[in-house]
């Protein structure tokens, strides 16, 4: 018997999100883990925008940020808990999958 499992992994616990429902308890189960893209969209946070992953920030509002001429270190100073590398890479695949302009540099 198999059974797919969508989880997600949050401070270090993975947190079911469609529990199967055929399971019986002390079951053993294999669990394939997939890295998430650094842009994610979920109809359930921030009406299902497309937002930095395991975050609450819409892309698009970075992208918006960046055409004010604001710079990636004004951004970073301002929203401290985004590291440099996680909005350069959901920049980066926000253009190359989701169709947004590159941003120029501010």
């Amino acid at each position: 018997m198999s059974a797919t499992i969508k989880a997600i992994y949050r401070r270090g616990l993975f947190e079911p999100i469609e529990p199967p429902t055929d399971l019986t308890e002390n079951q053993l189960i294999e669990l394939e883990i997939h890295p998430l893209p650094p842009v994610t969209s979920d109809p359930r946070i921030m009406g299902g925008k497309p937002c930095i992953t395991g975050t609450r920030m819409p892309i698009d509002w970075v992208f918006q940020f960046f055409e004010h001429r604001h710079t990636l270190q004004e951004f970073l100073e301002l929203y401290p808990q985004y590291t440099r590398e996680q909005v350069e890479k959901a920049v980066q695949y926000a253009v190359d999958t989701l169709g947004f302009p590159q941003p120029q540099a501010g």
